[in-house]
């Protein structure tokens, strides 16, 4: 069966189409250039770039993909959580390839996508496993006996990963988004200048409090007149030491916790090298599935697979009355 996946959750428009779980295509348009100079994504930009782009990304995969949109069997759409507007554009275009084409809808959660990206040109997920996703808009640990059956275990209490990369990022001047600028900034030698810390309770994290105690720090240092090209490379590494080592000493406590040792990570904070690193040096016998970074930002590839595997192995269809969600 062909599925067609549909993503417009937030900044990229998307569009795949699978064969079971092997991805055919997967053609992605991102405003991202168009939210830079705000420092984030404007959700009316988003929504207009959706509405411009999605018939385009489209045709794009049904031609790369070899199949005839008459061929699909299977639409499958992020209906939640995201931006409003950007997720009733695709949700919208969804109905209607469904309806058009009288195939089978199924509405998918996108951060339970994320975690479905490392089955992706396989024979599909094996359960019980622990689901970390961090993305600019969230960070949280999952127990998935199934993806009918997730329980989140361990979340941020406040801002997300990639939201206060983002926030230190800006405050240094460096440009949106932050967390690809500050991974290709670390320096291993600098991770240990500055001692900052994480919050933790439990499985939860918070990040607010080392994103102001960064900028706090640069401004101390600026006031002083000690700021210089070096220290500022060692506050930023030593704040992507921090936030690492807090996420995998989280993760590692849900596989004491639960003693479950498969591990499986997605979202776009996962596209990091630093925290890659340091995610595949756990344990030996903890199986670390880490998505493709072609895979990790927001895709229809990881919806269509999702999708499918939903409509084949639970028969989940939603229905043409597919409600989108923020959250």
């Amino acid at each position: 069966m062909y599925t067609l996946g549909i993503e417009s959750s937030c900044d990229e428009t998307s569009c795949a189409v699978l064969s079971g779980y092997r991805v055919l295509s997967n053609a992605t348009i991102s405003s991202l250039s168009e939210h830079k100079k705000y420092g984030g994504v404007v959700p009316e930009i988003a929504t207009r770039a959706h509405l411009k782009n999605i018939n385009k990304v489209l045709e794009g995969a049904l031609e790369e993909a070899g199949v005839a949109l008459k061929n699909i069997g299977l639409v499958a759409v992020t209906n939640r959580p995201g931006l409003i507007g950007a997720l009733v554009v695709g949700t919208s275009f969804a109905q209607a390839m469904s309806m058009a084409l009288s195939r089978p809808l199924v509405g998918v959660n996108h951060l339970h996508a994320h975690l479905f990206a490392p089955f992706l040109n396989s024979r599909g997920p094996k359960f019980p496993f622990i689901g970390l996703v961090v993305s600019g808009g969230h960070t949280e640990i999952y127990r998935v006996d199934d993806f009918d059956r997730i329980k989140i275990i361990g979340r941020t209490r406040d801002d997300a990963c990639g939201e206060v990369y983002d926030k230190v990022a800006r405050a240094f001047g460096l440009g949106y988004p932050g967390g690809p600028i500050l991974d290709r900034r670390f320096d291993p030698e600098l991770k240990d200048v500055f001692k900052f810390k994480c919050g933790r309770m439990g499985m939860d994290l918070s990040f607010s409090g080392i994103k102001t105690a960064v900028i706090y720090k640069k401004m101390e240092l600026e006031k002083s007149g000690s700021l210089c090209p070096a220290v500022v490379a060692g506050l930023l590494s030593s704040f992507q030491e921090s936030v690492v080592t807090a996420i995998v000493a989280a993760v590692a406590d849900a596989v004491v916790a639960t003693g479950i040792k498969r591990v499986v990570c997605g979202g776009g904070v996962v596209a990091n090298s630093y925290l890659r690193a340091k995610l595949a040096g756990l344990p030996s016998d903890i199986k670390m599935l880490l998505s493709e970074r072609v895979y990790s930002t927001d895709n229809a590839a990881i919806v269509a697979g999702l999708g499918f595997y939903m409509y084949n192995k639970k028969g989940v269809k939603t229905g043409i009355n597919l409600k989108v969600e923020a959250n």
